[in-house]
């Protein structure tokens, strides 16, 4: 029937709507893990309301119609978002009063999402007997929903534009809707009085119970799925996209799985096994992690594509078994008797936990009580549920068993797994929002470092001389910085060279992670106590959304290493990004954006230096590591060509450690100059509304095209030694030699001259 296809495309509709609002409102309030929950309970709060409502109008209207005119509402809501959104992001409410702002501004499109379902299911209750058709409804509405993730992460996004997307669902919704309403003028409204579907009466207090735990559950299982695998993935747009897939496949296939077979077994059995055996597979799912990844990185794969289909086999493995058992819940409770009536305020009941279960995992027990630990509190959720529904039928034997098995798979997930020896001692562990941050110890060489969720790396006192670099090389080029601002903390290295400089009055450093600003301050000794200095200021939250709300004028303004195929760091090397940063300097300062070229390709560092251009007319680049497999690169972007102030290295203090050979005289600071950077006309440009850089970084990482070894080598003889000099004068400097810099630069790269 027309309708399946309806509600099909309507789940499509709604998850690239949601993806795409995602990151619209991580604009307006910053991308930052508070932000994702805003939009994760605006959605699914508006869902609920919805929900609950068209239960209780789908038999006071025509359900066809109704459904179609929700649809058309849906529509008229997300058509109205960007423009309101923008409107918030220009006004001056206060972060708590923009945030709420956000919240209701997604409702008038989320509530009328939420009403289509029970339409739909009113609708085929009036045509169709049977209990299968409201989980075949269901499974139909959340493959939609993973069609909508797929397409929107690997299609729509760069192709057709953020808020673009948004639009194109619209539209999809409005189309919907436009044809249900069609379809409603063409027939009369009937009603089947089969005693079959007659309403007796509200469902059991036992199917509401588990309705709650459900959603509870379920979303609470994504959350931790979704840290579980920033373990060991490079957290990409498409790495998340994976793990979400991979769980919406999950689900439809249980409801199809009720929908196939329901006739056969009572829904009280449906929920007794699904909640039962899908309490033992969360526990197993964690083990089986364990055992796949042994928590390193992975790195399956000598090209994007396979590394891609690797990791959708790894997650599959590990979530698809717990999906598919705890997927069959909601849709047996919906697919029993007499339920067409209720189905509105059971799936309000199932939405409503699922808002509580996000919520209160990612920001209450993940922190509380850790990974392993939360993950154990859900075995224990499902499993005592089963074994209730179990006792429920009399089946005292089977809840026996399960009590065991569940009991065990608490031990063993609880206890977590223990980290394999990588030569470093934990000093300080947090739970957090974002993963573990753990400040650790070298067992070789004693180094401590910042990292997170094992892998990912903050920084390390090993590399203090490219860290103080980092900050003191950007501190230089101006003749007297007395303001400046650090975007990322990490381990405070980079920011500790304006504790030591003299000129410097005023300092801020923005970091994302409040955790990361506790684990800097255990490597004071080293930063020089840069997170309590007196004249450095701290804050915690999105850096471009600071930049965006501050009035404060800066001399220079230091941006860290953002990983650049990292979900959401694309957006901190945007056209708009560069426009905020710039109207945020001082007159003659400039902004210094650092980057690991050996994370780029070729095309994806030319993207970040045309979209530098196209804001700062003057754009030169600075090396910061001359290491031809992890060379490190500046760009310095300011409104004319910089000045230099000899003065500035007369009385340069000592930093902890070795000092820095080039930094160290006013002789050799041209070593480090590598040219200027030009405008290109027509070429394409990073821009919050098409994040090209987050989506191609992955694949140039995954296909080993990054700027390192023989690539790097050749892109330097190609593009690099080419620059044009200019955007700073080195007459007085002795009038160093170009050709004799090349030189050098080639062999501090790769240890040779090119003949």
């Amino acid at each position: 029937m027309l309708i399946y296809l309806l509600i099909f495309l309507s789940g499509t509709a709604a998850l690239v709507c949601e993806v795409s609002w995602s990151r619209q409102v991580g604009l307006v309030v910053g991308h930052t893990a508070q932000a994702a929950a805003l939009v994760l309970a605006a959605f699914f709060t508006g869902m609920a309301v919805g929900q609950f409502l068209g239960g209780r109008m789908m038999s006071r209207v025509h359900p066809l119609l109704g459904y179609g005119l929700a649809e058309l509402a849906v529509a008229g809501g997300a058509s109205l978002v960007p423009s309101l959104l923008a409107s918030i992001s220009a006004s001056d409410f206060g972060d708590a009063g923009m945030a709420m702002l956000c919240f209701v501004v997604l409702l008038p499109a989320t509530i009328p999402l939420g009403a289509t379902f029970p339409f739909v299911v009113e609708h085929l209750s009036q045509r169709e007997h049977g209990g299968g058709r409201i989980a075949c409804v269901y499974g139909l509405n959340t493959t939609g929903g993973l069609v909508g993730v797929v397409v929107a992460t690997a299609i729509l996004l760069v192709t057709v534009g953020v808020v673009a997307s948004s639009y194109l669902a619209a539209g999809v919704s409005a189309a919907c809707g436009l044809l249900a309403c069609l379809l409603s003028l063409n027939e009369k409204q009937t009603t089947n009085d089969s005693p079959e579907l007659t309403p007796v009466g509200d469902p059991p207090a036992t199917f509401w119970i588990v309705a709650a735990v459900s959603g509870f559950g379920t979303l609470g299982l994504e959350v931790l799925y979704m840290r579980l695998f920033a373990l060991v993935f490079h957290n990409s747009t498409y790495t998340f996209g994976a793990v979400l897939a991979v769980f919406l496949a999950g689900l439809a296939l249980g409801a199809s799985l009720v929908a196939a077979v329901g006739r056969r077994f009572t829904p009280r059995t449906f929920l007794a096994a699904g909640c039962a055996t899908g309490a033992v597979a969360v526990a197993a799912s964690v083990v089986v992690f364990v055992r796949l990844t042994g928590l390193d990185y992975f790195t399956g794969g000598d090209t994007f594509a396979r590394y891609l289909g690797g990791a959708f086999m790894l997650v599959a493995a590990v979530v698809l078994p717990p999906a598919i058992l705890l997927g069959m819940t909601l849709p047996a409770i919906l697919a029993a008797k007499d339920m067409s009536r209720s189905v509105g305020r059971l799936v309000a009941v199932n939405t409503a936990g699922a808002v509580a279960g996000a919520l209160i995992v990612g920001f209450l027990f993940i922190p509380w009580l850790g990974l392993w630990a939360t993950f154990a509190v859900h075995v224990a959720l499902f499993g005592v549920v089963g074994i209730a529904l179990l006792l429920w039928d009399a089946r005292r034997n089977a809840a026996f068993g399960i009590a065991v098995v569940v009991t065990l798979g608490m031990v063993v997930t609880g206890s977590g797994p223990s980290q394999p020896p990588d030569n470093e001692a934990i000093v300080r562990r947090w739970e957090t929002a974002y993963g573990w941050i753990d400040v650790t110890r070298s067992h070789v060489d004693g180094a401590r470092r910042v990292r997170q969720n094992l892998h990912y790396r903050h920084g390390s006192t090993a590399s203090a001389a490219r860290e103080y670099r980092q900050g003191r090389l950007p501190l230089l080029l101006h003749p007297r910085p007395t303001d400046v601002a650090f975007l990322g903390l990490g381990t405070g290295l980079t920011a500790a060279p304006a504790v030591a400089d003299c000129d410097v009055e005023r300092a801020v450093a923005v970091e994302l992670i409040p955790e990361v600003v506790a684990a800097a301050r255990l490597l004071a000794d080293v930063n020089l106590g840069v997170v309590d200095h007196p004249k450095v200021e701290v804050r915690t939250g999105d850096a471009r959304h600071y930049l965006q709300r501050t009035d404060r004028r800066f001399d220079v303004v230091v941006a860290d290493l953002f990983v650049p195929w990292e979900s959401r760091a694309g957006y901190l090397y945007t056209v708009e990004f560069y426009e905020t940063v710039r109207q945020r300097l001082k007159p003659g300062g400039h902004f210094c954006q650092w980057l690991a070229l050996y994370q780029f390709g070729p095309e994806e560092f030319e993207l970040v230096a045309d979209s530098f251009a196209a804001v700062f007319p003057n754009v030169t680049l600075w090396w910061g590591q001359l290491d031809g497999k992890f060379p490190v690169l500046a760009m310095i972007g300011s409104e004319r060509p910089l000045v230099l102030a000899a003065d500035r290295w007369e009385a340069l203090p000592e930093l902890p450690g070795s000092a820095d050979a080039e930094l160290s005289r006013f002789a050799e600071l041209p070593r480090l100059y590598s040219g200027q950077w030009p405008v290109r006309s027509g070429r394409k440009l990073n821009t919050d509304e098409y994040p090209w850089l987050e989506f191609a970084a992955p694949i140039s990482r995954g296909s080993n095209r990054c700027l390192s070894g023989p690539t790097l080598r050749n892109y330097f003889d190609d593009v690099l030694a080419r620059l044009p000099e200019g955007g700073i004068l080195f007459a007085s400097l002795g009038g160093e030699n170009t050709p004799r810099r090349r030189a050098v630069q080639r062999l501090g790269l790769f240890g040779e001259t090119r003949e």
